[in-house]
């Protein structure tokens, strides 16, 4: 499926005066009876209770019961469905003290052309444990870990639950949305402790992991237009003026004070 293209003009001024705090809203649900799904939503409704079911974005959706999750997935690789696409959560602990799980199926045989999507979805306690589904497809080894490293969602009968990610001595999951977006402290000072020592704090300094800071001061990974300045060297007050040979179509440099243009040329 290709995406859509969407026109990019002006990308900068459309962020720029965009609602920050706008909620994008959800996307339709249609019912799924009288589309090529409904043949299997009558397959799993026959042997497992389904709480709800739609069709969203060409996929079909079903709630199952933490319990039946296993059962129906397995339903779904007899059926044809026999490759696990993807797996994650979602942290709704906050709101309503509980994750969203997911698992997305995809079906390659001829015959599925109209129904090649599905997803099943259950909801999980904070404090509880979800079976495995690394016996029936292989890629949930490597799904169940990430969700295990990113969520500290608990995998019953995995084979080798481990983290996958992060190192294995991190402290906290990064994607629940009570980790702080910058880290906490055992983040930023995982690489001193680690390489050095906690004694060596006060020496080193914690970890920048602000991306969008800009030291203007720092020579060594920062440079400053106006400036002919050394590579690691304390900045000089005086700009320097770059210099160049006289040519048909490059003007010279120079350091007046610049205009602003109130519109294009």
């Amino acid at each position: 499926m290709i995406r859509k293209q969407r026109p990019n003009a002006n990308m900068q001024r459309q962020v720029h005066y965009s609602d920050r705090f706008h909620v994008v809203p959800d996307t339709p649900k249609k019912s799924l009876i009288g589309t090529p799904y409904e043949v299997i939503y009558n397959h799993l409704s026959y042997s497992y209770p389904i709480l709800q079911h739609f069709l969203e974005l060409d996929c079909a959706v079903f709630w199952v019961q933490k319990s039946d999750l296993v059962g129906v997935a397995g339903y779904l690789k007899r059926l044809g469905y026999e490759t696990l696409s993807e797996m994650s959560a979602i942290d709704f602990l906050e709101k309503r003290g509980e994750f969203e799980l997911f698992y997305q199926f995809v079906s390659f045989a001829p015959n599925f052309a109209g129904k090649r999507r599905v997803r099943l979805k259950c909801t999980l306690l904070e404090n509880e444990q979800m079976d495995t589904l690394s016996h029936l497809f292989r890629s949930a080894l490597w799904s169940e870990r990430e969700a295990y490293d990113m969520f500290g969602i608990i995998f019953k009968d995995h084979p080798h639950l481990c983290r996958i990610l992060m190192p294995e001595d991190w402290v906290g999951h990064p994607l629940r949305k009570s980790y702080p977006l910058k880290g906490d402290e055992h983040a930023a000072w995982y690489e001193v402790d680690k390489i050095f020592g906690k004694e060596y704090r006060e020496v080193i300094g914690p970890e920048q992991r602000d991306s969008a800071r800009v030291d203007e001061k720092d020579t060594f990974n920062f440079s400053k237009i106006g400036h002919e300045q050394s590579k690691g060297l304390p900045l000089e007050d005086n700009p320097s003026k770059y210099t160049f040979q006289k040519s048909l179509f490059v003007k010279d440099l120079h350091t007046k004070e610049p205009t602003e243009l109130k519109e294009r040329p």
